[in-house]
């Protein structure tokens, strides 16, 4: 319009800011936060000149007007830059890089691979903090080339003949990023394979690099284009406007600070356009030491905004080709920049003679996805993972076991005076109870009750029940043969998780030598195994990053059918098979269909986003009949092609609280509904199967037993349908941070106790991006979860660490030495035996108080009063069950199911710890005065309760009792002093015999 400025676009997204002319100033981008974007279009509102009233913005804020300095800005930075080359590197055997990004170079004895290594740091290199895509810093693109002109330097390759980019390398906002260049050895052509990494700098020495880019380095010599020192601009040249061009960008999410705004004119000459680019004035000395400098040439690549590339400001570098350096240190370039029909990109630069820089034969390009801050040092392909079988040896002594297929029994014969055995193997099935929905709950049922019984008796706290299932797992390629016992095992483990050290899983095949070789196989220790024709195997969970594939499902043709599909998960995966998968057509299954909340909006925002018909329909999966015809009405024109069952409710309890309706409420939804969807869609040509389970399955998680059964059944069914032949995988997810029905309950302590054990909450867009890894793996099943390395070394230092788990945080290869005897008993017992009564009490009071206040997610015990009742501290039966877990890991005491109960404060726990870890005779001292006192509190109170109510012949049968064991105590102690006499004069000398007799003869 004419006489208008500005333009300030109100809407969902910036669609007429991108092709409007003119000054135009969204306020909403799309995946971007609502209250900054709206806060920086005011802003360049503002510095454009336009009215702003900040008074409204800052309102409540406490933001007041500050004075300008009483001089003009001097535009200089004071600030010191710091080296990121360490010091003496010939100290330790390495070889200086010589360049700003790299510190060392690594040739590999025995080996032609080189490695060089540096850090990465926008406080160090502040220049890199000029590169920001959606908020967060990004290393660019013409950075990795530079890398891999520094290491062709080092091995004699004068060629990057090609180069892609696989992952984004976010730099944190502090701190640094270590960054690892590898060059393989040359092949027959002498070519060699080029990889860059990195990690985050807090990372354990076992976790993994994350690979960003991948490429070749060639010997060849690159030919140097001729100089062209002819007139610039090139005649019939036409000028091209450059002003707007970063604004134009950041409202893409492409930032550019300072030293990337190098972009100083433009031109168009016929296809191609023509520009001059440079580093600001305080980047030009470092220039030298560089190949080219990833400012100078990223900003050369600015001019494809000014190009027709169908990306033009909406992607980033991907992939290079036969890109060559023909001369070094440049601070400015002239550039032309073609694009191909394909999209492909060629670049020529040179100096301002003409002299050729470098050249780019062919680059393509590649929109990007959202980048956030906390990305850096991430790599999501890191946090998949699977379950992996290990040979094991058998241990050189077992226990002697016995066979009982009915606890109840064998505590029958304990009562008639059988000894307590070391192990009860007990045969979890088969179960003949018809279709499998019906055999999981006779399975799990009565496996359930064995546990019950088990735990219900003090006296085989130290023994083994040992729940023996056949084909429940399978350690080969297989698929499981017994689906219920696949949610025994999930059962079971969640009991191992409550009662460490009770329980053992163990699967054997038909093969003679498997049964017998169990007892060796128990001499391992280790909770669960499996052994096929007599050889032993454990499980451990690896990282499946190697076998997760790259998604390239697409989704548009057919039908997609999602249980708990309004559900909070259900809800996002919908979104994102619409908008990343190309899902046009949407079947979503809920318990209350249209009437669930938000379902209508839901539908509404799924259409906005592409969906061509998206079906409500109210459905309980777990009714066969009623799947069924839902199935049947989806239209044959188009047809079921993909399956998420989301679906799932929970009902926490303990193993020891747990029934048969608490088993059925969970395993409805869950299993029956995922056997059902298999069995109806098993003749049907899917291309997705995906099952969401749980890391409960896998681990055990404690108060989940019926979770953890019903999502182990996932895991078995997943690997069943595979062997057919159908699509399959079970996703084990970790806790997502959004929240969802089974979820939204957590509070902060609930949420910090799954941190604990060392899961971490998944951000959706990380869950997404690993749905698409887990759907692409060749694999049935799969653990998605963001592990904390740290939380896992916690446990392990502690003792709580699930053997499944030590493969990814292993033990340190050698113990230290200890500097005296003293440092070398210093295990909690033996300190605790060195103490005095008084020392020892305090310390255990200490360690009661510092493991309460750990469970209840305190930082300091000062909240943890020794006499304040623990159901007032906020315990419940899980954290129960934690902290008796984590004491008996701390002493190695058993301690048992009712330790709170028992002892419901702090200091009422430490004094029966006190009593436990005492040495037997003082212990026994200890006790039984213990008991004379509290029996002298009772006659000693004229009113007692106890006394008050016994009738005459109550208090006869008490006397009498008392007189019996007052006797007995005379005769024992009688007895005990006669040996002692006896045993003495056994020993003794003459001399000592004679003067005995003298002493107690009075002579």
């Amino acid at each position: 319009a004419e006489g208008v400025a500005h333009f300030v676009e109100v809407g969902p997204s910036a669609v007429l800011s991108a092709t409007g002319a003119g000054e135009f100033i969204p306020v909403s981008r799309k995946d971007q936060p609502e209250v900054s974007s709206v806060i920086g279009a005011l802003g360049r509102l503002w510095t454009r000149g336009g009215p702003v009233s900040w008074a409204p913005v800052f309102a409540g804020t406490a933001a007041q007007r500050v004075d300008l300095p009483t001089y003009p800005f001097q535009r200089r930075r004071y600030w010191l830059d710091t080296s990121a080359v360490p010091g003496n590197l010939g100290s330790a055997g390495l070889v200086a890089a010589e360049h700003p990004l790299l510190g060392a170079a690594v040739p590999l004895a025995d080996s032609e691979t080189t490695v060089l290594t540096g850090r990465l740091s926008a406080g160090t290199q502040s220049w890199l903090a000029d590169h920001r895509v959606t908020d967060a810093v990004v290393f660019p693109g013409t950075g990795f080339v530079e890398l891999a002109f520094r290491a062709g330097d080092q091995v004699g390759c004068g060629l990057l003949e090609e180069l892609t980019l696989e992952a984004p390398l976010v730099l944190p906002e502090a701190g640094g990023v270590p960054i690892q260049v590898v060059v393989d050895p040359p092949g027959e052509d002498g070519r060699r394979r080029l990889t860059v990494h990195s990690r985050a700098e807090d990372a354990p020495p076992e976790a993994p690099w994350t690979r960003h880019a991948e490429g070749v380095l060639s010997p060849d010599t690159p030919p140097e284009p001729a100089a062209d020192p002819g007139v610039w601009p090139p005649e019939g040249a036409t000028p091209i406007p450059v002003e707007d061009i970063y604004d134009r960008a950041a409202e893409g999410g492409l930032d550019y600070g300072t030293a990337f705004r190098g972009l100083r004119a433009a031109w168009r000459l016929g296809d191609e356009v023509c520009a001059e680019v440079a580093l600001p004035d305080d980047l030009h000395d470092g220039a030298g030491r560089f190949g080219v400098h990833p400012a100078l040439l990223d900003a050369a690549l600015h001019t494809l905004g000014l190009t027709d590339h169908p990306d033009a400001g909406a992607a980033l570098p991907f992939a290079w080709n036969r890109v060559a350096l023909h001369a070094a240190g440049a601070a400015s370039l002239r550039v032309r920049v073609a694009v191909a029909d394909g999209g492909a990109v060629s670049v020529d630069a040179t100096d301002a003679t003409g002299a050729p820089v470098a050249s780019i034969g062919s680059l393509v390009l590649r929109r990007f996805s959202a980048v956030r801050p906390a990305d850096a040092g991430k790599n999501v392909r890191d946090w998949l993972y699977r379950v992996e079988w290990n040979a094991a040896e058998a241990g050189a002594t077992g226990p002697e076991v016995v066979d009982s297929d009915d606890v109840d029994e064998l505590r029958a014969a304990l009562d008639a005076g059988a000894p307590v055995p070391e192990a009860v193997v007990f045969p979890a099935g088969p179960v003949d109870a018809g279709e499998t929905p019906a055999a999981v709950r006779a399975a799990t049922g009565r496996v359930l009750g064995a546990l019950q019984s088990w735990l219900a008796d003090e006296r085989l706290a130290e023994s083994r029940l040992v729940v023996l299932t056949r084909g429940a797992v399978e350690p080969g390629a297989d698929a499981p043969a017994d689906l219920p016992g696949a949610a025994v095992w999930g059962l079971v483990r969640s009991a191992q998780s409550e009662h460490p050290g009770q329980f053992v899983l163990a699967d054997v095949d038909d093969a003679p030598d498997s049964r017998s070789v169990l007892p060796s196989a128990l001499g391992t220790g280790e909770p669960q195994l499996a052994i096929r024709a007599g050889a032993i195997s454990v499980p451990r969970l690896v990282r499946a990053a190697d076998t997760a594939g790259t998604a390239d499902l697409d989704l548009a043709e057919g039908t997609v059918l999602i249980t708990g599909g309004t559900g909070g998960l259900g809800a996002v995966v919908a979104r994102h098979l619409v908008a990343e998968r190309g899902a046009r057509r949407l079947l979503l299954v809920s318990r209350r269909g249209a009437g669930a909340p938000g379902a209508r909006d839901l539908c509404a925002e799924l259409t906005g986003l592409g969906a061509a018909e998206v079906t409500l329909a109210a459905c309980d999966v777990a009714d066969r009949d009623a799947l069924a015809a839902v199935l049947a009405a989806v239209p044959a024109e188009h047809p079921l092609t993909a399956v998420v069952h989301t679906a799932g409710v929970l009902d926490d309890s303990l193993v020891t609280a747990l029934d048969t309706d608490g088993l059925d409420t969970v395993l409805r939804p869950k299993a029956d509904g995922a056997w059902h969807l298999h069995d109806l869609t098993e003749g049907l040509d899917l291309k997705l199967f995906v099952l969401f389970s749980a890391t409960a399955g896998v681990l055990g998680t404690p108060g989940q037993g019926n979770y953890a059964a019903a999502n182990a059944f996932l895991d078995g069914l997943a690997a069943v349908r595979r062997s057919h032949g159908l699509p399959a995988v079970a996703m084990a997810w970790g806790l997502w941070e959004q929240a969802s029905e089974m979820t939204a309950h957590l509070t902060a302590a609930e949420m910090k106790r799954v941190e604990r054990v060392g899961v971490a909450p998944l951000p959706a867009e990380d869950a997404l991006a690993l749905f698409d890894l887990a759907s692409a793996a060749d694999l049935a099943a799969v653990v998605p979860a963001r592990l904390s390395t740290a939380s896992l070394r916690a446990q392990r230092d502690s003792g709580l660490l699930p053997p499944l788990l030590s493969g990814l945080v292993p033990e340190a290869r050698r113990r230290a030495v200890a500097a005296s005897a003293e440092a070398g008993g210093s295990s909690l017992l033996t300190r605790l035996a060195a103490m005095t009564g008084e020392d020892r009490a305090q310390a255990l009071l200490s360690l009661v108080r510092a493991e309460v206040a750990t469970v209840l997610g305190h930082a300091t015990t000062e909240a943890i009063r020794p006499g304040r009742a623990f159901d007032e501290l906020g315990f419940d039966s899980l954290t129960a069950v934690e902290l008796r877990n984590r004491l008996i890991a701390a002493t190695g005491v058993r301690l048992p199911a009712t330790l709170m109960f028992d002892h419901p404060t702090p200091a009422a726990m430490a004094e029966y710890l006190d009593l436990q870890v005492r040495p037997p005779q003082e212990a026994a001292e200890v006790s039984l005065l213990g008991g004379l006192d509290r029996l002298e509190q009772i006659f000693a109170e004229p009113d007692s309760a106890e006394i008050g109510t016994l009738d005459a012949a109550a208090r006869a049968d008490v006397a009498e009792r008392l007189g019996r064991l007052l006797d007995r105590w005379r005769e024992r102690n009688a007895a005990t002093a006669g040996a002692g006499v006896a045993d003495r004069l056994e020993s003794a000398s003459d001399d000592e015999i004679f003067d005995f007799i003298d002493k107690k003869l009075g002579q």
